[in-house]
């Protein structure tokens, strides 16, 4: 088994006997080779074992309410498509594993329900972007950071955005979201951190990582994330920057249909949990809105 892990060689030391033993075991009733399965069972293995200190025994690591703890991880970028493809391979696993376990799946969205950057974090992150090692990094952090909590791109929005697709004027900044063409009005908070990040981006160029670069998959992201210099701030989290865009403009009593057409989507899913971090109204201010004496149609 030619397999190569993504997380360090001690690690992987620590969990290669069990995870070999299990993909291979369970290769044959899931019909698909285990060189496969250990691309998706290593890393999972090695987060149960390795980062929470579950032991390495098959009943406990591949029990669904521990696959499903991975799956929903808001500490990841994971596109809704990547989740659901690691949920199918480590549930087939734990059936022929464990045996079949009652259990009802949330979401593969958690994204929506992460909590929101508060005041400090975001002090935080600006300094982590702009305090990056190199030229390069610097320009990449400030673009993630401006993008995604300036402007609710997601994560693999974020990768399809050229210098061209931003446009300041005099009304602040639009970014256009490729390939649905939508604008999005850039918080006039993140407008110089963007600004400065692109400052030396050429029109056709992509904004973030490599100018010129042809892979755009999630991984692209998530590596550069991973891989920055880091100090005391909170992990920069491409799913909590959108949501705390999102809930800047329900502080602010943004227009919901705007609110929506600039954020790419017909509803809002967990719309209750994103409300949650919303202060809410005094009395009078609730009676005084919910009254509405007139309203323009």
């Amino acid at each position: 088994m030619k397999y190569v892990p993504t997380f360090s060689e001690d690690r992987w030391r620590v969990v290669r006997d069990f995870v070999v033993s299990a993909v291979t075991e369970a290769a044959a009733s899931i019909a698909q080779p285990a060189e496969r399965l250990v691309v998706v069972a290593a890393p999972f293995v090695d987060w149960v074992v390795n980062v929470n200190g579950y032991p390495a025994k098959t009943a406990v690591v591949f029990h669904p309410v521990i696959i499903r703890r991975y799956i929903t991880r808001t500490d990841v970028t994971w596109s809704d498509t990547t989740r659901r493809t690691y949920r199918s391979a480590l549930m087939r696993l734990s059936e022929v594993l464990v045996g079949e376990v009652p259990l009802e799946f949330a979401p593969t969205t958690p994204q929506n329900t992460a909590a929101p950057y508060d005041a400090l974090d975001l002090h935080l992150l600006e300094s982590w972007a702009t305090g990056q090692s190199t030229a390069a990094r610097r320009r990449s952090a400030g673009v993630v950071l401006a993008l995604c909590t300036g402007a609710g791109l997601k994560a693999n929005e974020l990768l399809q955005v050229r210098r061209q697709d931003i446009v300041a004027d005099a009304g602040g900044i639009l970014v256009t979201v490729n390939p649905v063409g939508r604008t999005v009005p850039l918080l006039a908070r993140f407008e110089t951190l963007l600004l400065d990040s692109i400052a030396e981006v050429e029109a056709e160029h992509w904004v973030f990582g490599s100018p010129k670069r042809v892979k755009h998959g999630i991984s692209t992201l998530t590596t550069f994330l991973y891989d920055t210099d880091r100090g005391n701030e909170p992990d920069p989290v491409t799913t909590r920057m959108r949501n705390t865009w999102l809930i800047t403009h329900l502080i602010a009593r943004t227009d919901m249909r705007a609110l929506m057409t600039a954020a790419g989507v017909t509803k809002f899913e967990h719309l209750d949990q994103l409300v949650a971090h919303v202060p809410a109204l005094d009395d009078a201010s609730y009676r005084r809105r919910l009254r509405a004496q007139e309203v323009t149609r």
